[in-house]
């Protein structure tokens, strides 16, 4: 039996094309609106209800701890982290709030199609200290990397000079194994000095003792050595310092002022530990201004080259700085350590907002330190009036 094949109709097949061609411009459409949209566009309608296309920014918000919930003009939009989109360009105020830590507030600007990264650091509403030694510690110093303290010691066994490492999860008394970095003998007594000076490459440390005598101290094998040429062995150290500093600057791809040159390369820079920053001052009139000049490339979205920090009396005690581990925040000591011994720590960004106040009490050292996990603070403090000094951790989380 033969069968004839029915021919095609015509219309079958321009149904076919029509079909074909109508989904590819839905899926068309459909990209260019997702491309447009996670590029920032947004559909706005304008004071005379047209709508039109407007170019919108992101804000990138993290905070340590995580988890905060994160305020936008006012408004509850997410929790730590994430990325606020389709945001207006303009000045934005976000607020950051997380129980059990002080609220974070700053004013942001937000530009078209970019994103402005916010990290917020929140300290503890309820700081508490814990010690890191029981045999005394007095005058500590950094290391370069922030990974090692120097302090002296009366320690009633090994009196000296000791090295205590800062790295790793948990910093603690009873998670830490200080060494002795150079014992009291019966002829010198090290225990009794007043300065520490790391080396750069932090194999060697220069001890100034109270009778103005120097020793140069090798932390390979633990020897030390007195020696005359404390000034020559200073210079030398600058010089590397300086020379690297130079070369990272001569490789900017910034012009850089000659002015900036010259202060980023004298001892009175504070360089960060990322070593991409360093904190200077000018003097204006009755005015001290601390200024933060900022080397990243590229320079972070809302961030600036060079940002007044604060500005203070220039008759009245200027505070001692240091650095904290993120390299966009400062340690601030405030008050006359010396005579009251009691001083305020607080913390402060680089651009001079979210000023926070870390310790209010007891010091024995106008200087604090980073632990290189960014949780605490490390002082020299006590418990006792006129009473041993020991090395203690304020905990900011």
């Amino acid at each position: 039996m033969n069968s004839k094949k029915l021919p095609k109709k015509p219309g079958f097949k321009k149904l076919g094309y029509m079909e074909t061609l109508l989904t590819l411009i839905i899926l068309g459409g459909i990209t260019t609106i997702l491309y447009l949209y996670t590029s920032g566009y947004r559909l706005n309608k304008d004071e005379n209800g047209i709508l039109d296309v407007e170019k919108t920014g992101m804000i990138g918000v993290k905070s340590v701890p995580d988890r905060a919930s994160v305020y936008l003009d006012g408004k509850l939009v997410t929790a730590t982290d994430d990325t606020i989109s389709g945001v207006t360009p303009g000045k934005h105020t976000i607020k950051i709030v997380k129980k059990g830590f002080l609220e974070w507030t700053k004013e942001i600007e937000v530009f078209e199609q970019l994103v402005t990264d916010i990290t917020a650091i929140l300290i503890s509403q309820s700081t508490r200290l814990d010690p890191l030694t029981i045999t005394g510690a007095r005058y500590p110093s950094i290391s370069p990397s922030l990974s090692k303290l120097a302090y002296f010691s009366f320690d009633e066994e090994k009196p000296g000079v000791w090295v205590i490492p800062l790295t790793g999860i948990n910093l603690g008394l009873l998670r830490l194994n200080p060494s002795i970095a150079i014992q009291d003998t019966r002829y010198t007594n090290y225990s009794d000095g007043e300065e520490i000076i790391w080396s750069p490459d932090e194999k060697n440390l220069l001890v100034r003792s109270s009778n103005e005598t120097y020793y140069l101290i090798n932390l390979d094998n633990n020897s030390a050595q007195t020696t005359l040429k404390w000034e020559e062995i200073l210079t030398e150290w600058e010089e590397d310092i300086r020379k690297k500093r130079e070369d990272f600057i001569s490789n900017s791809v910034f012009i850089v002022p000659e002015e900036i040159i010259n202060i980023g390369l004298s001892e009175e820079a504070l360089w960060a530990p990322d070593e991409k920053k360093f904190l200077f001052k000018k003097q204006n009139g009755n005015q001290i201004e601390y200024w933060v000049y900022n080397f990243e490339v590229p320079i972070p979205v809302g961030e600036k080259t060079e940002s007044l920090v604060f500005t203070t009396d220039a008759n009245s005690p200027q505070p001692k700085i240091t650095w904290y581990t993120d390299s966009f925040h400062l340690i601030l000591v405030e008050g006359d350590i010396e005579n009251e011994k009691r001083g305020t720590i607080s913390m402060i960004r680089i651009d001079g907002s979210n000023k926070t106040e870390v310790y209010n009490n007891t010091l024995y050292s106008d200087l604090a330190f980073s632990a290189p996990g960014g949780d605490k603070i490390i002082i020299v403090t006590s418990f006792k009036s006129e009473g041993q000094t020991d090395l203690y951790t304020v905990s900011i989380r």
